[in-house]
């Protein structure tokens, strides 16, 4: 990933980093007004639907009900009770008295049935084997059958109510028992049997929409009741019985029909159905599906704005630095060239500015250079030659402070940073490298220590940006001596020379220090780092290449301290050869390279010694 993120260019970079913070943000918010829809909606379905199957239990339980006031006065008819004890004893006297107490039933019985049409057959039957039924559509109650209802039947006189589904057509039983007047232990019971389609009639009030349906199961999860008839005797999922039978009430999601319902239930407490009121999620949260849809054309209108705007913003700081970066490949070949000025008043318009101010400064050296060449090409004494080599050393300065890789790893750091880290890194390296430019173009030959300092202190600020290894730099300097006079550029290039080949792998932390001393008439500047050092052979070479006589002197490599040797050839120029550079190294322990020179005081006006 990190590789990835490196092989991209600054204008990839900075459209991520934007494409991040705009979409990023955007879905968070999206996510969560979304699932607080989805929860409020969800609330708001469970209280609707409680509400309807409370309103559906309550209605079905008076219903149930209302059949045990009906059916109380044959309970307590005492016809009902001295016909469950007939015995067979005088067979034509029991066949009399049975006739007529049949009669009474019946007729009772029709009366019943009269007042509810919705009853399809109602009949008693006895321990004794006798039964009444009224509406006999041919199905015989068997005996087998007549005792397993006995048996789930409560003695107390409670009703229960039991399904049936015969070929598609449900039927209601309601059972309880009854006992004669011979014995308090009931010895008959009373059956009555209703089309289920008539409390479908009650259970139909239930408006869950074009999707949702109401059905009844009982305690094991068995579908009791459905408007799909084929529904009828399923079995809920596992999901579904485990639910209803560990709760009384309560809401689940599970499939049914192979699409994925919300449920909600409640259990009787006459009946011990479990009422069930279902709707398919679809349905359920149809109502913010255009809520979705509006939030993501809204989204995507946003970040297209987002991006356009990103985009504008982001060629305002490439093109400069893009301008930048072909000028100075332009200057790489030795062809001087201004950038045009941008009317903004920002950092980079500010290096631009600085750039542009370099650039005149040398190509002012140039032609003085080409001046003097041409001036002197017949004069051959050593005063003009150390003119015209101060003239091309400083040219070389200059050139070093504006290396192109270095201003566009710089500037390539400080745009990244904008968008990571807001302006303040921006600013900070802009100011730094703003000032080293404005620092190089002085005209001064000498400045105090203190300002060569804050110069060294100002390429730390960038390099510590670009390379994120922080240099620890320590001053060990007399306050005093701060005003003294050194070489401009001196102390950077060592400084610079420190790092790059002093730097070793391992290493906890990079420390230079910049120590001043007086030693007699001279003043000692000495940077001290604790990098790897030379071998003596290095050393011999690089102290070799100082020596002031220009034929005898050898070429050196440029791995090996150009940086050195030019600041040392400065020096000379500016105070004489018997001043200079002096080098130190040890190897693996680091290397002091002391720049001795005339202890002498700037004048604070004309920066020229006193």
């Amino acid at each position: 990933m990190k590789k990835w993120l490196h092989s991209m260019n600054l204008f990839q970079r900075l459209l991520l980093y934007f494409s991040i913070v705009m979409i990023l943000p955007l879905i968070i918010v999206a996510s969560i007004i979304y699932m607080q829809s989805s929860n409020s909606l969800e609330k708001q379905t469970e209280d609707y639907l409680g509400q309807v199957v409370t309103n559906v239990s309550f209605q079905t339980d008076r219903f149930v009900k209302n059949y045990e006031l009906v059916t109380l006065p044959i309970v307590s008819n005492s016809n009902v009770k001295h016909f469950l004890d007939l015995e067979e004893t005088n067979v034509k006297v029991k066949e009399h008295i049975r006739y007529q107490y049949y009669e009474e039933i019946w007729t009772m019985m029709d009366t019943i049935i009269m007042q509810k049409p919705e009853i399809n057959r109602m009949y008693i039957m006895g321990d004794n084997g006798r039964h009444i039924d009224l509406r006999d559509k041919g199905s015989s109650f068997s005996e087998e059958k007549y005792n397993q209802l006995k048996e789930i039947t409560p003695d107390s006189g409670k009703m229960i109510i039991y399904p049936s589904n015969q070929n598609g057509h449900v039927t209601l039983s309601i059972a309880r028992k009854i006992r004669g007047m011979k014995s308090f232990t009931p010895n008959g019971i009373l059956i009555i049997q209703i089309n289920a389609s008539e409390l479908g009639e009650l259970w139909k009030e239930a408006n869950l929409g074009n999707e949702g349906f109401f059905m009844i199961a009982d305690r094991d999860g068995n579908v009791i009741y459905h408007p799909d008839s084929k529904f009828i005797g399923n079995t809920l999922n596992k999901v579904g019985r485990e639910k209803i039978a560990q709760l009384n009430n309560g809401t689940f999601f599970d499939q049914w029909n192979n699409e994925s319902t919300f449920f909600h239930f409640l259990t009787s407490d006459y009946t011990g159905w479990k009422l069930i009121a279902a709707v398919p999620e679809s349905q359920l949260f149809a109502p913010i599906s255009g809520v979705r849809l509006t939030g993501i054309i809204s989204a995507i209108i946003v970040t297209i704005i987002a991006l356009i705007l990103s985009l504008n913003f982001i060629m305002q700081i490439i093109k400069p630095i893009r301008l930048l970066e072909r000028t100075m490949k332009t200057v790489e070949q030795g062809k001087w060239k201004k950038v045009p000025n941008l009317s903004r008043k920002d950092e980079i318009s500010s290096l631009l500015r600085s750039y542009n101010t370099m650039v005149d400064r040398l190509s002012t050296l140039v032609d003085q250079v080409y001046k003097a060449e041409l001036k002197n090409k017949q004069v051959k004494i050593e005063l003009q030659e150390r003119e015209l080599e101060k003239q091309k050393i400083e040219i070389q300065a200059l050139q070093s402070q504006i290396n192109p890789h270095f201003l566009y790893n710089t500037l390539e750091t400080m745009n990244a940073y904008g968008v990571i880290n807001g302006v303040e890194e921006i600013s900070e390296m802009s100011e730094a490298l703003a000032s080293m430019f404005r620092y190089s173009v002085r005209s001064f030959e000498l400045v105090t220590l203190a300002d060569e300092i804050e110069h060294v202190k100002s390429y730390l600020i960038i390099h510590d940006h670009r390379i994120k290894k922080p240099i620890k730099l320590v001053e060990d300097i007399e306050p005093s001596l701060y005003n003294a006079s050194i070489a401009k550029l001196s102390l950077q290039p060592l400084v610079e020379n420190a790092i790059q080949h002093g730097y070793r792998k391992g290493m906890l932390e990079i420390v230079i220090t910049i120590r001043a001393a007086i030693h007699g008439s001279c003043l000692h500047v000495s940077v001290i780092d604790n990098g790897r050092g030379m071998t003596n052979e290095r050393l011999i070479e690089i102290q070799g290449a100082m020596t002031p006589d220009k034929k005898n002197r050898p070429d050196l490599r440029s791995d090996l301290g150009i940086g050195v040797t030019n600041v040392n050839r400065r020096i000379q120029l500016l105070f004489g050869d018997q001043y200079g550079l002096e080098l130190k190294s040890k190897v693996n322990e680091g290397t002091m390279v002391s720049i001795v020179l005339p202890n002498q005081t700037p004048d604070s006006k004309t920066g020229k010694t006193a």
